[in-house]
């Protein structure tokens, strides 16, 4: 835990900092907590970065925007305390000027690797989407169908991760999503499967409305979709499942099959 003495000390580095040196270009922010005695793993401690880091939004106040070269900077040239420091930047800043600090982050999304993507999601949208759904889950919903798959996987497990959170979403989102069902999944298959997965420990009824309205598809992805997200055992399902294990399609008969097994060890147990 920091002290008190070294949040001050930190707090008149960084004020020094954006006083003396960022105006000038200087970018090199670590000059602010490098002198830190104490290490992780030898790295600077990731409260460190977050406090400077809110500093850095609370001292620049209205004038944040002036400053978005700087913060690519931290993201494509400061290495992980870089990105630490951004993502904390952003979750504080983003409330402010949506338009451009959305946009701003996804520039930077489309630039980078799955486990950032992820890390940039859960720390910015996260607490934004909990707060305001009805502002923010447009863009996020965009993201599920980008044509970047590390973005759209992302998207939606950040969609998972929010109606474990706001169960009052799941129709919202679920909504969306199976509009996608009318379209090759492709990759993005296992990740609606563990959606509807998620649906069904949240909201049993949800869950078997979707069954009631799709358990009498005989298209392939539908079927799959159904059949391996089943987590227990519920009669209203079987009917359907008796068709599919019938079926001369191999796709559907196939997944048919699986889940038949399923459901009776589910009833048995």
């Amino acid at each position: 835990m920091l002290t008190i003495d070294w949040k001050e000390r930190l707090t008149q580095d960084t004020e020094d900092y954006l006083e003396n040196k960022l105006p000038h270009g200087n970018y090199d922010f670590e000059i602010i907590f490098i002198a830190y005695p104490e290490r992780v793993n030898g790295k600077i401690p990731s409260e460190v970065i977050s406090f400077v880091s809110g500093v850095i939004v609370q001292r620049l106040g209205r004038k944040h925007v002036e400053y978005i070269p700087f913060y690519k900077n931290l993201w494509f040239k400061k290495g992980d305390y870089g990105k630490q420091a951004f993502g904390t930047i952003l979750a504080k800043l983003t409330h402010k000027n949506p338009e451009i600090y959305i946009a701003l982050m996804e520039e930077l999304m489309l630039q980078t690797d799955a486990a950032h993507i992820n890390s940039l999601l859960d720390k910015v949208m996260l607490p934004l989407l909990r707060k305001h759904p009805d502002k923010y889950l447009a863009k996020v919903y965009g993201w599920t169908r980008h044509a970047n798959e590390d973005l759209a996987h992302a998207a939606l497990n950040l969609c998972i991760k929010l109606i474990k959170r706001r169960e009052d979403l799941i129709p919202d989102v679920l909504s969306h999503l199976l509009n996608q069902w009318s379209y090759p999944l492709g990759e993005m298959q296992s990740l609606h499967v563990q959606f509807l997965k998620t649906v069904a420990k949240l909201s049993p009824s949800i869950y078997l409305g979707v069954w009631k309205e799709y358990g009498i598809s005989r298209d392939p992805q539908i079927v799959e979709l159904l059949s391996a997200s089943i987590v227990d055992y519920a009669a209203e399902i079987e009917p359907a499942v008796e068709i599919w294990t019938k079926s001369g399609n191999a796709r559907v008969k196939k997944a048919g099959l699986a889940a038949h097994k399923l459901l009776n060890r589910k009833k048995g147990a």
